[in-house]
């Protein structure tokens, strides 16, 4: 494929993304479903634009049943038979994978427990909750560390070099995710100077 086509395509799909979490959005509001967004998507809020080609939610264990109950069948399904956290928006064919509270973040052995959305983890950002840059900074390290996931050590270095986060951002984290930290911001910092 050319880069043009490419491209095209790459906005098409942010374009259809936008419209999936509206619609997301609003149908969870008439349905009383509690949600965030996580991920990619969330990244964005804190100066780090990094392609993403789903929408990644946190809801309560209620709000998954719900989901279930409620839009299963009316503009979301199960990407495969039997799936219950990995949907897909079908009006603009966007995926939607979710995570519930009390989910660990990377892997069973995570000190880090997704919350409620509802928590003081998250704040509102144009009618959307987003996690805290601290909190999403946690789950990010998390991911890395205990789901071996380094594209997120690589997030949390972006995320750093946009909010020009210092040594004294670490004593905002749990303690044991300070050290990944400091050692993804003095990365962060040796990259910026390359620059």
């Amino acid at each position: 494929m050319d880069l043009v086509k490419a491209l095209k395509m790459d906005q098409e799909l942010a374009r259809n993304i936008d419209k999936a979490l509206d619609w997301l959005r609003r149908e969870f509001a008439r349905a009383g479903i509690p949600f965030a967004v996580v991920g990619g998507l969330a990244l964005r809020r804190y100066g780090y634009r990094r392609f993403t080609e789903d929408i990644d939610i946190l809801t309560t264990k209620e709000g998954l049943d719900r989901i279930h109950r409620e839009v299963i069948g009316r503009g979301l399904v199960p990407r495969f038979s039997g799936a219950r956290k990995g949907l897909r928006q079908t009006e603009h064919n966007v995926k939607v994978d979710v995570i519930t509270e009390g989910e660990h973040a990377g892997s069973a052995d995570s000190p880090v427990l997704y919350p409620s959305p509802e928590s003081d983890a998250f704040v509102e950002r144009d009618g959307i909750l987003i996690p805290k840059l601290e909190s999403l900074v946690e789950f990010k390290i998390a991911s890395g560390v205990w789901g071996s996931r380094g594209r997120d050590f690589g997030d949390v270095e972006e995320l750093i070099k946009a909010n020009r986060l210092t040594r004294r951002f670490a004593a905002k984290l749990i303690a044991p995710l300070r050290p990944k930290f400091l050692e993804l911001l003095r990365n962060a910092r040796r990259e910026k100077t390359l620059e």
